[in-house]
């Protein structure tokens, strides 16, 4: 049904149509008694931009209404009178005007399209991870300095090496320090010592060729020590010491995790929750950075891995008590030494030094090393001797259970250098006693033993005699006779 305009209906007059017709017969009575044509033009273009705004605003908004014929009244339209009488006093309002938005249409794959992943954005932390300090400049760092429109002090002339005393030589500006300073404040020192001779000075300062850092690492690692590490050099490869620092690639300053590596790996009674970093300052403070690396290893956070700089002190210290989960699990990281040796030795199928992975449980050592000797093995139970950091031992019994989990009282984590005794069954302890006691007649048994086998010997002869003979006369009888 078309859309129609109703003047008589006042909830569909528009609140501009009187006005329109004021001003339109207005105008007209202006137009008719005006006896000059230039007025005339001017009530007419008048009339006509009133005509045309009033039009403008009333005619779209009529467009949009359209009567409606009274449906009949169902029991279902009975319940939804309360919806309805909101919606006409909203229309009332608005002139008698309705309007209603379609709801909006769920995608739809087309046939026969492939299910596609479920995609989850995770925000990021409210408390980023704070960057790490600038570069310091030290001894031996070789720094490019390039300035605009100054070749002569750019280029190969404008690449220094920091000496020993942590200066710079300079053409022109002479020496300057830049020791404890970053590139950002070393550009700034050599601008301003270019000031003097060069108006506005554009200086740009990069890091041509890094020195050789030197860290220690002290505390639960094997090798703890000094260790000097070039991370400039393809495999940030240690120059003191005999472990590689780490696999990264050239130009990366060396992390935690790679100077552990260096010093041979944690021992199993390493703390990874507590590890300290010392860097000391340029003012001589000492900034103390805690790092947690057991979250490193169970969640993978690199934010753990802290980058190094030049004399930074490493201390892992010692842990009170480990659970058994967390020794099999720093047992199998990178962090450890990849093995340990431990001896087994009694009644075992192949006793000797035996590699494991540290924090080997005790009846994996012993499958190791061949598992026990049939016939000989005490299987109840065995031995386990630990050598302590302060040069003495302990010795304690453990009781063998092949089907129990890594527990300390059946099934401990072994340690570098742990002794397994497997010890003698009831019946080899016997059987090796009787050898023992008989051992100092062996002799004597030995010797009547020879004589009886002579005398066996020479019987034996003696009867091979008498049946040759036999075997003779029975052949002369048989030629007699023939």
């Amino acid at each position: 049904m078309k859309a129609s305009l109703n003047t008589n209906s006042p909830a569909q007059r528009h609140p501009n149509q009187g006005q329109f017709l004021v001003i339109s017969s207005y105008s007209s009575l202006l137009y008719q008694h005006s006896r000059k044509e230039g007025f005339r033009r001017s009530i007419a273009t008048l009339l006509l931009s009133l005509t045309a705004w009033t039009t403008a605003a009333t005619f779209p908004v009529l467009a949009q209404t359209a009567p409606t014929e009274p449906a009949p009244t169902t029991p279902a339209a009975a319940q939804t009178a309360p919806e309805q009488s909101s919606s006409e006093d909203a229309a009332e309002a608005t002139g008698g005007l309705t309007q209603t938005t379609p709801a909006p249409a769920l995608p739809q794959s087309p046939p026969g399209a492939l299910p596609q992943p479920n995609r989850t954005i995770i925000p990021p932390p409210l408390t980023a991870a704070p960057f790490e300090n600038a570069y310091l400049l030290g001894p031996g760092d070789q720094i490019q300095i390039d300035i605009f429109d100054v070749p002569e002090l750019s280029g190969e002339a404008g690449r220094h090496t920091v000496s020993i005393d942590g200066t710079i030589r300079l053409p022109w500006a002479g020496t300057l320090r830049v020791q404890g300073l970053s590139l950002d404040q070393a550009t700034a020192a050599i601008s301003r010592a270019y000031a003097a001779y060069i108006n506005n000075p554009l200086v740009s300062v990069n890091l041509a060729a890094v020195r050789t850092l030197q860290i220690s690492v002290a505390g639960e690692v094997k090798r703890p020590g000094a260790y000097a590490i070039n991370p400039g050099s393809v495999t940030n490869a240690t120059l003191a010491g005999d472990a590689a620092a780490g696999t990264s690639t050239g130009n990366e300053w060396p992390t935690l995790s790679q100077a552990i590596q260096a010093a041979g790996g944690i021992t199993q009674s390493a703390d990874l929750r507590q590890v300290q970093i010392r860097r000391p300052q340029p003012d001589g403070a000492i900034e103390i950075i805690d790092a947690n690396l057991w979250d490193l290893v169970k969640s993978g956070n690199l934010n753990q891995d802290v980058r190094l700089r030049d004399r930074d002190i490493v201390y892992i210290p010692t842990a009170t008590a480990l659970s058994n989960e967390e020794l099999l699990t720093q047992g199998i990281a990178n962090l450890s030494p990849a093995t340990i040796q431990v001896n087994v030795v009694g009644e075992v199928g192949a006793p000797g030094v035996v590699a494991v992975p540290p924090n080997t449980p005790l009846n994996q050592a012993l499958l190791a090393a061949g598992g026990f000797e049939s016939r000989r093995a005490r299987r109840s139970r065995v031995e386990l001797i630990r050598l302590n950091p302060n040069g003495t031992a302990t010795r304690r019994t453990v009781e063998v259970d092949l089907a129990a989990g890594v527990n300390e009282q059946t099934n401990p984590s072994l340690r570098e250098y742990d002794t397994i005794v497997v010890s003698r069954s009831g019946l080899a302890r016997t059987g090796d006693f009787l050898s023992a006691v008989l051992a100092p007649f062996s002799g004597v048994l030995g010797a009547v033993g020879s004589i009886f086998n002579i005398v066996d010997t020479i019987t034996t002869i003696g009867d091979d005699n008498n049946d040759s003979d036999d075997d003779d006369d029975d052949d002369d009888d048989f030629d007699n006779n023939n």
